[in-house]
């Protein structure tokens, strides 16, 4: 590989996703994870792999969060419960025909990396098995060993990568950058010899460079709520909200999640109806005050989420600020604006001439079509809290900043 200016890199492969298994059902289990991982193996570079937004497989019923094989030869012998990560999508294939070889009935909970290490934290919450992508998050998560048997299923590439003139010096590369065959067997001699140095993550420390990483070396955040408090809002919708910002941003239980805020992030809370309310803003892990006025304030009123963003951008840091910060819109809203400000608004962000991503979370009766359009103009993202565990969609939506 040709790098002029900068390092030259070397790849290896190593095991990445594992299958844990650690309920009653192990034999079973095993003989699943066995056939599925023959099957990842051998549709290895193929392009059969079922990856549909639904999460359908071979005609059996799904959820956008569950997929369920039944196996084609009849009833199955049992029905094994796996947390998994949404990348085991893509082997669809390979499950299906686990499946069919075990006579077990596989049912695929997809969730996040995280969400599976606390799972596991929590005893296995009733899965028998589970997959992430990666055996780091079983090294994590399994503090009680209820993981017995555990099968890896892929491997992934990594990169060694060391400044040019090193890899010169060592024989590893030409002048011009271009590296040579290296194997570890290789590197581990120059690092018994003294001629190289290299420090790597350890899945048994990882946990605690998280926690630095999130609050000592990442770059602040500049985040601003723009939420709803529309009459629709009240009772369980303004309860989610408050759970959720509460997740996000309560340093206690954001840190269970990798998300606290950092002594030089900034968030802004700005509640809306008709009108936007006065900004609340907090300053590093002081954020008791802006999490008790967004319990506080009642939700009346009409929907005009244009109005909250126009606030947002009176909110923004100051364009000396601005390379300083990592800046966000969080919109969370349960209704359709019927105002006609949305030009207004659009006009007055692109005035602003920034990357300013706008990522919003519906629930409720939102309406996707307007959350979608500031998607595609701010080149973000939106999360949908219509089901399931709204805190963890706030969650994720911090998590890109």
């Amino acid at each position: 590989m040709r790098s002029p200016c900068g390092p030259a890199r070397f790849r290896w492969r190593e095991s990445h996703g594992i299958m844990g298994i650690m309920s009653s059902l192990r034999r079973r289990a095993a003989a699943v994870a066995a056939a599925a991982c023959a099957g990842v193996l051998a549709l290895t570079g193929c392009t059969a792999f079922n990856n549909s937004d639904d999460g359908t497989a071979d005609g059996n019923g799904t959820s956008a969060t569950t997929q369920t094989f039944q196996p084609s030869g009849g009833k199955p012998t049992a029905t094994l419960s796996i947390a998994s990560g949404s990348e085991n999508k893509e082997v669809a294939v390979a499950i299906q025909k686990a499946a069919d070889q075990s006579n077990v009935a596989v049912t695929m909970h997809y969730m996040g990396s995280l969400e599976i290490m606390n799972a596991l934290k929590a005893g296995g919450q009733d899965h028998d098995a589970v997959w992430p992508a990666s055996s780091m998050w079983i090294s994590m998560g399994d503090t009680k060993h209820i993981v017995k048997d555990a099968a890896s299923t892929s491997t992934t590439p990594i990169v060694f990568g060391i400044a040019k003139s090193k890899a010169v010096k060592l024989g590893w590369a030409d002048d011009t950058g271009a590296a040579k065959p290296v194997s570890t067997a290789d590197i581990l001699a120059a690092v018994s010899d003294g001629k190289l140095t290299f420090s790597m993550t350890s899945a048994t420390v990882i946990d605690s460079a998280l926690n630095v990483y999130q609050t000592a070396l990442r770059k602040p955040s500049w985040t601003i709520w723009v939420v709803d408090y529309s009459g629709s809002m009240s009772g369980e919708g303004k309860n989610g909200v408050v759970k959720g910002l509460n997740a996000a941003l309560d340093p206690d239980q954001a840190k269970k999640s990798y998300i606290e805020p950092a002594s030089g992030d900034v968030n802004i809370l700005i509640p809306f109806e008709t009108e936007a309310h006065r900004p609340v803003k907090a300053t590093g892990t002081s954020t008791s005050d802006l999490l008790h006025e967004a319990d506080a304030t009642d939700a009346s009123g009409g929907t005009d989420i244009y109005e909250g963003l126009l606030s947002a951008l009176d909110e923004l840091p100051s364009e000396s600020e601005a390379s300083q910060y990592t800046t966000a819109i969080v919109l969370m809203t349960d209704g359709r604006s019927n105002s006609d400000h949305q030009d207004e608004f659009e006009s007055a962000y692109k005035s602003r001439g920034r990357d300013l991503p706008i990522f919003s979370i519906m629930f409720g009766d939102a309406d996707p079509s307007q959350l979608k359009s500031l998607a595609t103009l701010s080149n973000a993202k939106v999360f949908d809290g219509r089901s399931g565990d709204l805190a963890a969609v706030f969650r994720q939506a911090k998590g890109f900043n």
